[in-house]
């Protein structure tokens, strides 16, 4: 039993094949109409899918519950990503073989907790990972770095873009799969799953888009990048 942005993202995917069969038949006609002395100056026939409407009948099954008290769409607990940022922020000044002192253990401490309780929100707002992560950070860089602290003050950019980044790996981490949707979608299920009351019928209008290759010379090397066209 498939989830329903699983179904969908099939079915885009199935109109993208459709149109890339439609792009390669269009290059090899190209190639007849080349070799043809009639056909090579006309025009090569080329389709496209500017719009495609599907209407998708679907019965929903199943709706995953979401944990109570959990932050919403999968987003992790403040109380994990701190624990996540103390074992950032500990590598990070094993790294740089930095000793805190007990005294700037306890104010770094202090001063995360701090920026902990101004960043929380309601359990049904999710919170910006990254957001979190650069707060932290700068929180964290600042205490390190204060008058005398054990960090140089001239490194306090340095030490908060590595806590940052480091940071905000280990926290997409702690994401969670959001609640899903379980959907019938085969004729035979949707035929035997009940009057037409219970399906639900989704009426998508799909728009063409196209990305085109080009490249680009950066810092005297040449990059190839998808843009759209």
């Amino acid at each position: 039993m498939p989830y329903l942005g699983d179904y969908i993202g099939h079915l885009l995917s199935e109109v993208t094949i459709a149109r890339m069969q439609a792009d390669i038949e269009a290059v090899r006609v190209a190639e007849l109409y080349a070799s043809h002395p009639l056909l090579r100056n006309m025009p090569v026939p080329h389709f496209r899918l500017p719009n495609l409407d599907v209407d998708v009948p679907v019965v929903v099954k199943q709706m995953e519950e979401q944990p109570a008290g959990e932050p919403p769409r999968g987003a992790p607990a403040l109380a994990d990503m701190r624990k996540a940022f103390d074992a950032v922020v500990t590598k990070g000044l094993s790294d740089e073989r930095i000793r805190l002192t007990a005294q700037h253990t306890r104010k770094l401490q202090t001063t995360l907790d701090q920026k902990m309780v101004s960043l929380a929100q309601p359990t049904d707002i999710a919170v910006d990972v990254n957001r979190v992560a650069d707060e932290l950070a700068s929180a964290a860089s600042s205490t390190l770095t204060e008058s005398g602290g054990p960090v140089d003050p001239a490194r306090r950019l340095e030490i908060e873009e590595k806590l940052g980044a480091a940071a905000r790996l280990e926290l997409l981490k702690l994401r969670k799969p959001p609640p899903r949707l379980q959907v019938l979608v085969t004729t035979a299920e949707i035929r035997e799953a009940g009057p037409s009351e219970v399906i639900t019928r989704l009426n998508l209008r799909i728009t063409e888009e196209a990305f085109e290759w080009t490249t680009i010379e950066s810092e005297g090397r040449k990059k190839d990048r998808l843009v759209i066209e």
